[in-house]
């Protein structure tokens, strides 16, 4: 099956800020990534641009809760609240690069009310 361009916008955009931000060597996955987006051909720079922008401050929230083990817990819980609203922009993105390109699912979060099943 054939990776839609909204997937491979989000992972070579999550692979540069790897390639920027480690020292893992992720030069073959963003070649991949790179000849894929060529092979479009049309302009995918906005999308890319935006999607590099929310992925980087995910990855800097996500950071900050990795680095934060002495953070109190409702610091850990505001953190993580950003990374859910953060996460909300980036399936926003995917979603309109799914609409315009008619390929890929769009991500559906459902808010669900978790059951106790029996359990006291």
């Amino acid at each position: 099956m054939k990776m839609p361009i909204s997937e491979i916008i989000d992972r070579f955009t999550i692979t540069k800020l790897k390639s920027e931000r480690t020292d893992e060597n992720v030069s073959d996955e963003l070649e991949v990534y790179q000849k894929e987006i060529i092979n479009y051909k049309v302009d995918l720079e906005d999308f890319i641009a935006r999607m590099y922008t929310i992925n980087g401050k995910i990855w800097d929230t996500e950071g900050d809760i990795r680095k934060g083990t002495d953070l109190p817990l409702d610091e850990i819980g505001r953190l993580a609240l950003q990374v859910r609203d953060l996460n909300c922009i980036r399936n926003s993105i995917k979603a309109e690069i799914v609409d315009k390109f008619s390929e890929g699912f769009k991500e559906i979060r459902v808010n669900y009310k978790k059951i106790n099943y029996g359990r006291k």
